[in-house]
């Protein structure tokens, strides 16, 4: 799954794609978990994960071919 990355949060990813292995993720929770033990920084920040270009609620599901977004706020939206 390759997540593309906006805003600040290419500060931690040092990249504005990032390549992930899907294999324990299956909803936006687990994904959210998964970032968060790779990038520990994020635990301190509020950013949206937009699947399919809808914002994603911890449920929602994630297939291999998703398109995952990480957005942080915004000021206007």
């Amino acid at each position: 799954m390759t997540l593309k990355i906006f805003g600040k949060l290419t500060d931690i990813f040092r990249k504005d794609q990032y390549d992930l292995d899907i294999e324990n993720i299956s909803n936006v929770s687990d994904l959210k978990k998964v970032l968060n033990e790779k990038f520990p920084a994020l635990k301190d920040l509020t950013f949206l994960i937009v699947v399919n270009g809808v914002k994603a609620e911890d449920s929602e599901p994630i297939s291999g071919d998703a398109e995952i977004a990480l957005l942080p706020p915004y000021s206007g939206g």
